[in-house]
C-alpha cells in the first residue's frame, strides 16, 4: 500500500470514527455519513487489496446500517455499542497497517447483523385474529418543500447521476452479465438512493431503492442469474424513481402545487418480490394504458386515487399517458445552468492553468526578451499577460462553491442536539451565498459540526437557567461567512454561559500544560481547549467530554492554512472565528530576498516595510530587538538566523524591515532586500520540512526560481534568539488574520 493510499485509510478512519461518537440511540445523527464512508472505505478494499479482517470489518458494518435502513432507520443501544467497539478495533488495525504490522483478527461475533426486534414479526400474540386485509393501496410522498428545499436538489442532483449510473450500467450488464464491476456500481447507485431517501422520509423512494437493492445483491451473490427479465426489471424500477425525482424537482422549483406524491410502485414491487422467491415474476402492465403519475395538486382537493391498470378496452376510456415535460423537467432545472465535472478533470485544470501562469513569468522575464527593444513585442507580451491572468481566474472561480449546503446541513444538528440535550436553540444562518473553494468547503463541515455542538451543550444554558438570569428561554447559534481581504471568515457565535477563563487554567495546571502563576494572556489561555485530550465536562456523555472534539477542529483548520480566533465574555457567550484562504491554490506574494535565497510573504499579512534608523533600534530585557514602529514597540525576527541563511549584511540599518501580522500579533521581519510583488501557485513541500513551521510552502518565481513560501502566523510565534518552533512545540493557532495595521 503506497502513502497516499494509506492516508486516505487514515483519514477515513478518523472520520468514522468521528461521526460514531456522535452517534445517539432513537436518533439518526451520523446515520448517512456513516453509510457514505463506509461506502468508500468498502470501494477502497478493492483499490488496495485490502487484508481479510479489514474487509470483514466493512462487510458486517454495512449490514449494520442496512438493517437499521431496513427497520426503523434510527440507531438503537445495541448498535451504539456495537459501533463505538468496532470503531476501536478499526483505529487499531489503521495503526497496524501504518507500523507495517499485522492486522488484529476481526471478532468472529460481529460478522453477522444480530436480528432487530423492532423488525421481527410478533409470531406468540394471542391477540384476536385481525379482519381480512384490505387491498394495498399506492404510498405517497409528501414533501416539505419550505424546510428541506435545500437538501432535496442535493437530493436530486445526487439522484441524476445515480441514474445515468445505472442506466448506463445496465446496457453494459446487458451484454456482459459477469461484469463486476457494473454490477457493483449498479448495486452502490441503488444503495445510495436508499440512503438519501431514508435520511429526507422518502418512504416510496426508499422501500423501491431496498428491493432493487436487494436484487442486486442475489445477482452479486450469484442467486439470481442476469435474464432479460431481470434487465427489463432494473430499468422499470430505474424509470419510476425517475419518475418520483421528476415529481420533486417541479414542486421544488415551484412549477407544481405542493401535494401528495403518487407513483405507482405495487406492481413492480411485486415483480421483485417474485424474483427473489426464485418465482416467475408477473409480467409488466402495458405502458400505454397505465397512467405515469397521479398528484394531488392542492391540500383541500380530494385525495388523489391512483387506479389498478385496466383492459385496452371500448367501453373505458383512455387514462391520461405521461406527459414528457415531467420526465424531462429535471434536466430543464438542474441541468441548464451546471454541468457536472469530474473532480480530477477540474483539479488538473487548474493545475495546468497554474504551469501556464508560471511559463507566461517565465518567458516574460527572460533576459534574451528584455534585452529586445520591440514595441510590438512588449504589445504582444502584455495581452498575453491579460490572457493568461483572465484564464487564471476563470479556472480558479470552477473551484468556487456557494456554502450554503454545509451551512443548511447544520439546520438538523441544531434541531437534534438540542431537542437532545433539552434546550430551545434557534439557528441564524447569515451569508449562505458566501463562495469558497470546494475542498476547503468539504473539509469545514466536521469542525463545524463540534463547534455547533459544543456551542449547544457547553454554550447555551438550560432554560430555567437562562430565565434567571434574565435571558430569553430560547438561546440563539448564529453562523456566519462573509470576505474579509483576501480571506474568508466563519463565525460560530452564541448568547451562553461563555468560556471561564480561571477554570480553564485551572484545568490547564491540573494537566500539566500549563504552569502554576503563569503570566498568561486571555488568547493563550483560551487556546487550552485545543490541546488532545483536554476537557472541562464533569462526565462523559453522549455528546461531550472526551476532550477530542476541539483539537478535531484545530487540526483540520491547520490543514486549511486557516486560523481560529476565541472571543468570550463570561456569562454572555462566545465567538469562534474562522479565517482561511479562498483559494488552496494560488496567493498574491510579496517577494523578499535573503542573501542568495529567495523568500515569499502573503502580501494581505504585510502590513509595511521601510529601513530603520539607528533611533528606531531598541533592546529591551527579556523581550531582546525591538524596533519603534510610529510609538510602538515590535519585536525584531532577523530571518537569516531561522533559515541558517548568510545575509549580505546583519546590520538593520543596512536591511529593511517588512512588519508581518497575524491578528493581535505583529513582528519586524529582517530581510535584505524587496524584489516585487508576484502571484505564485502554491506547491507542497512534503513531509521533509514538516517539521519547520516557519515554511507553509514553495513556489517557482518568473526566473524559473524556487522561492520557499513564509507562514505569517509562525513568523510573530517564533521564539526570539532560537530556532522555528517545530510541530511539535508551537502552540495552537488562535490568532485571526488582520483587518488594518495597528
Amino acid at each position: 500500500m503506497n502513502h497516499p493510499q494509506l492516508r486516505r485509510l487514515v483519514d477515513l478512519a478518523e472520520k468514522l470514527a468521528m461521526e460514531i461518537v456522535f452517534a445517539e440511540p432513537g436518533k439518526d445523527n451520523g446515520l448517512l455519513p456513516v453509510n457514505s464512508l463506509l461506502g468508500q472505505l468498502d470501494e477502497m478494499m478493492d483499490v488496495i487489496s485490502g487484508p481479510q479482517p479489514l474487509r470483514k470489518a466493512v462487510e458486517a458494518a454495512r449490514l449494520w446500517v442496512n438493517e437499521i435502513f431496513d427497520t426503523t432507520g434510527l440507531f438503537d443501544e445495541r448498535t451504539v455499542q456495537r459501533f463505538h467497539a468496532w470503531a476501536e478495533w478499526l483505529q487499531s488495525a489503521v495503526r497496524a497497517l501504518e507500523q507495517q504490522a499485522s492486522v488484529p483478527d476481526f471478532p468472529n461475533a460481529w460478522e453477522q447483523a444480530e436480528p432487530n426486534p423492532a423488525a421481527a414479526p410478533d409470531t406468540g400474540s394471542t391477540a384476536p385474529q385481525a379482519a381480512p386485509p384490505t387491498a394495498p393501496t399506492e404510498p405517497a410522498l409528501t414533501l416539505n418543500t419550505e424546510s428541506d428545499a435545500e437538501l432535496l436538489r442535493e437530493f436530486i442532483n445526487e439522484s441524476l447521476e445515480h441514474l445515468q449510473n445505472i442506466e448506463q450500467g445496465v446496457l453494459v450488464l446487458e451484454e456482459n452479465p459477469t461484469d463486476a464491476d457494473t454490477l457493483n456500481t449498479i448495486f452502490r447507485a441503488f444503495h445510495s438512493f436508499k440512503g438519501g431517501s431514508g435520511f429526507l422520509n422518502l418512504t416510496a423512494i426508499q422501500t423501491l431503492a431496498h428491493e432493487l437493492e436487494s436484487l442486486l445483491d442475489q445477482v452479486r451473490q450469484r442467486k439470481v442469474a442476469i435474464t432479460p427479465a431481470v434487465i427489463n426489471l432494473i430499468l422499470d424500477g430505474a424509470d419510476t424513481l425517475k419518475q418520483f425525482i421528476a415529481e420533486i424537482d417541479l414542486q421544488v422549483a415551484g412549477r407544481k402545487t405542493a401535494g401528495p406524491i403518487l407513483v405507482p410502485t405495487l406492481q413492480l414491487l411485486a415483480r421483485i418480490q417474485a424474483v427473489l422467491r426464485g418465482e416467475a415474476s408477473p409480467p409488466a402492465a402495458a405502458p400505454a394504458p397505465a397512467p405515469a403519475l397521479a398528484v394531488a395538486l392542492a391540500p383541500e382537493a380530494a385525495p388523489a386515487v391512483v387506479l389498478p391498470p385496466a383492459p385496452a378496452s371500448a367501453a373505458a376510456p383512455a387514462p391520461e399517458p405521461a406527459r414528457p415535460e415531467a420526465s424531462n423537467a429535471v434536466k430543464t432545472s438542474a441541468s441548464a445552468s451546471s454541468v457536472k465535472v469530474d473532480t480530477f478533470k477540474l483539479d488538473g485544470l487548474v493545475d495546468l492553468v497554474g504551469e501556464l501562469v508560471i511559463g507566461q513569468s517565465l518567458v516574460v522575464q527572460n533576459r534574451a526578451l528584455l534585452a529586445v527593444q520591440d514595441q510590438q513585442l512588449t504589445r504582444d507580451l502584455a495581452q498575453l499577460g491579460r490572457i493568461t491572468k483572465e484564464l487564471q481566474r476563470t479556472a480558479m472561480s470552477l473551484r468556487m462553491v456557494p456554502i450554503r449546503s454545509t451551512f443548511q446541513k447544520m439546520r438538523r444538528l441544531v434541531r437534534d442536539t438540542s431537542a437532545r440535550l433539552g434546550k430551545q436553540v434557534e439557528l441564524i444562518l447569515d451569508g449562505e451565498e458566501t463562495e469558497i473553494d470546494r475542498t476547503i468547503v468539504e473539509e469545514i463541515s466536521d469542525p463545524l459540526v463540534h463547534m455547533i455542538r459544543n456551542a449547544i451543550d457547553h454554550g447555551i444554558e438550560t432554560p430555567p437557567v437562562r430565565r434567571q438570569r434574565g435571558k430569553p428561554v430560547q438561546g440563539t447559534v448564529s453562523l456566519k461567512a462573509f470576505y474579509q481581504g483576501g480571506n474568508i471568515a466563519i463565525e460560530v457565535k452564541d448568547d451562553g454561559n461563555g468560556l471561564d477563563k480561571a477554570r480553564i487554567l485551572a484545568k490547564a495546571v491540573e494537566k500539566g500544560i500549563a504552569r502554576e502563576n503563569a503570566a498568561l494572556t486571555e488568547s493563550e489561555i483560551f487556546s487550552f481547549i485545543f490541546v488532545p485530550g483536554f476537557s472541562l465536562a464533569e462526565k462523559v456523555s453522549d455528546l461531550s467530554g472526551r476532550g477530542v472534539g476541539m483539537d478535531v477542529v484545530r487540526r483540520n483548520i491547520e490543514r486549511l492554512r486557516g486560523q481560529v480566533e476565541i472571543q468570550s465574555t463570561l456569562g454572555q457567550g462566545s465567538t469562534f472565528s474562522i479565517f482561511l484562504p479562498l483559494t488552496l491554490a494560488i496567493i498574491d506574494g510579496l517577494v523578499v530576498g535573503v542573501g542568495e535565497q529567495r523568500y515569499i510573504l502573503p502580501t494581505l499579512s504585510v502590513c509595511e516595510s521601510f529601513r530603520p534608523t539607528a533611533r528606531m533600534l531598541n533592546s529591551v530585557q527579556g523581550r531582546g530587538e525591538m524596533i519603534n514602529v510610529r510609538g510602538r514597540l515590535r519585536p525584531l525576527l532577523r530571518l537569516h538566523e531561522h533559515l541558517e541563511v548568510k545575509p549580505a549584511s546583519t546590520d538593520p540599518m543596512q536591511s529593511i524591515a517588512v512588519v508581518v501580522e497575524s491578528g493581535k500579533d505583529a513582528r519586524c521581519v529582517l530581510v535584505d532586500q524587496l524584489l516585487g510583488k508576484q502571484e505564485v501557485v502554491i506547491k507542497s513541500l512534503g513531509h521533509t520540512f514538516k517539521r519547520n513551521r516557519i515554511l507553509s510552502g514553495a513556489a517557482i518565481l518568473g526566473d524559473g526560481r524556487v522561492g520557499l513560501i513564509l507562514d505569517p502566523q509562525a513568523l510573530v510565534q517564533v521564539r526570539q534568539g532560537g530556532d522555528a518552533q517545530t510541530a511539535e512545540t508551537a502552540q495552537p493557532r488562535t490568532a485571526a488574520p488582520p483587518n488594518v495595521c495597528r
